[in-house]
């Protein structure tokens, strides 16, 4: 196997990790309420706060990778995230297991931040859709197979080994990293990090995501009430409006604003974010269906929602080595468009729906369907964004790309769950109210098909980078390696 591909091993390792612990500590929380002595209200933080640490972290740590080298920022990340899962497999008691999960989150951010970047300054153009690919079906299959891993170690092994069982496969993406992603050179001349703006995007990032579910705040020990959404909706837009007049001074900003005038990077960014929101419906509220309309155990749903990932591990590496051949814009337009479909099929259009009469066929044909449409349009998207930005910015596109990501996620989950809720609150049924939010994830979808649409061929728009086979006896530097503009 040639080292290009073992690159993509050693970042498909730390993906894997990083996406997994995203979804895997969900089904440890009535456990964790038992073995804690704590209750729900407290012990989600230990979902929350990664969340929150990795998307606040990603674009600094995208910029501090171009600054000082992409492979040793991998490598740092690997380090920083074994050593916490490590630290909250050990951990005594809830707050422990926050703060844990914070220096977790640091390092997966760092892994999240520069895989798609090192992956792209390692393939030629003519296998990086491929290998983003690959990578699509490896994020997808650690978010959706999270609950299913999680609960077969707390059945089996307890609560911590979630977190333990990180370490060996730690250890061996540090290895993999050492051994075969190339050094970059770093420039002699560094510029000067904005410590403001990372400062300010970090702030204007918790607030988005707490618009989806406000705090309660408490004053002097009296009774808690919850934050306006539309309170936090204006701070957010205060601290968005100062983060871009800094990016506009700054001589060299976290963001550089000029990659917005990249049509296919916006708008294949905008499709992304719309994209990832719709699908969180499914994800969320079918496994509720599953247990609670058909009275499916947790195994057997799981075992129901693996649908998703097989699918997205047999198409998406097929879908990217098609976008290598013939450009991306159709097959993410088509990847969009199949997705919403399959979500207003299962809503009940077409005379199709998820109801309680429904047989396991139906349901698997429908999470089928989500998972082609997704893998239809993943991987050439992604392929899209990083080929349309010049090498030395890399690291700040594919910390952006897994920034959109998580925003989308936690978004659609919070306006998912939410819609859900005031549905059955006014009256409708479980499957009626299903069907609604379903609905309404259709025409999210509808939206990411239009963005999809409108970000041009495809084809690449910047200088890009064209991996060569390594030089044994001394490291090649991706930065050497640009091509003139075609």
């Amino acid at each position: 196997m040639t080292q290009k591909w073992w690159v993509l091993a050693a970042v498909a390792c730390g993906t894997f990790m990083a996406t997994l612990d995203s979804s895997i500590v969900n089904i440890a929380l009535p456990t964790l309420t038992k073995e804690l002595g704590s209750d729900l209200a407290r012990v989600k933080w230990v979902v929350i706060v990664y969340l929150f640490v990795i998307s606040s972290l990603l674009l600094p740590f995208g910029r501090l990778s171009d600054i000082y080298g992409r492979k040793r920022t991998f490598a740092m990340g690997f380090v920083v995230f074994t050593v916490g899962s490590v630290f909250c497999g050990f951990a005594p008691d809830l707050v422990w297991l926050v703060v844990c999960r914070m220096l977790q989150g640091a390092g997966a951010a760092m892994l999240m931040a520069n895989g798609p970047a090192i992956i792209t300054a390692s393939f030629p153009s003519s296998e990086r859709g491929t290998a983003l690919g690959t990578m699509a079906m490896v994020v997808s299959a650690g978010l959706v197979s999270g609950p299913s891993i999680g609960g077969y170690l707390i059945t089996h092994m307890g609560w911590r080994s979630i977190f333990l069982v990180n370490f060996p496969v730690g250890l061996l993406g540090v290895l993999l990293v050492y051994k075969f992603v190339r050094s970059d050179v770093i420039p002699q001349t560094k510029p000067v990090f904005d410590w403001i703006g990372a400062v300010l995007q970090s702030i204007v990032i918790i607030l988005l995501m707490l618009v989806i579910d406000p705090p309660s705040v408490s004053v002097s020990g009296g009774q808690a009430f919850v934050v306006s959404r539309v309170v936090v909706g204006l701070l957010a837009l205060v601290f968005l409006f100062m983060f871009i007049r800094i990016q506009a001074m700054v001589r060299a900003p976290l963001f550089d604003l000029s990659l917005l005038k990249i049509r296919t990077f916006w708008t294949a960014n905008l499709a992304s974010f719309l994209t990832f929101v719709a699908y969180s419906a499914v994800s969320v509220l079918t496994p509720f269906f599953l247990e609670v309309v058909l009275g499916k155990s947790p195994d057997n749903a799981g075992l129901f929602m693996t649908a998703i990932p097989l699918t997205i591990f047999v198409v998406a590496p097929i879908s990217g080595r098609l976008s290598d051949r013939f450009g991306s814009q159709g097959l993410s337009f088509a990847g969009a468009l199949v997705g919403s479909l399959a979500m207003f099929a299962m809503a009940g259009a077409f005379g199709m729906g998820l109801h309680s009469a429904i047989s396991p066929s139906g349901i698997i044909l429908g999470l089928c369907a989500v998972g082609l449409g997704t893998a239809l349009f993943q991987s050439p998207n992604n392929n899209a964004i990083m080929s349309a930005v010049p090498p030395h910015k890399l690291g700040v596109a594919s910390a952006l790309l897994a920034t959109v990501r998580n925003l989308g996620l936690v978004t659609g989950t919070g306006l998912a769950t939410g819609i859900f809720s005031w549905r059955l609150q006014t009256g409708g049924d479980f499957v009626s109210a299903l069907h609604f939010t379903y609905s309404i994830a259709g025409f999210v979808g509808v939206g990411a098909t239009l963005a999809a649409l409108g970000k041009g061929s495809g084809k690449n728009s910047a200088p890009m980078v064209e991996a060569i086979e390594p030089d044994a006896s001394r490291p090649v530097s991706t930065d050497q390696r640009e091509l003139p503009s075609k």
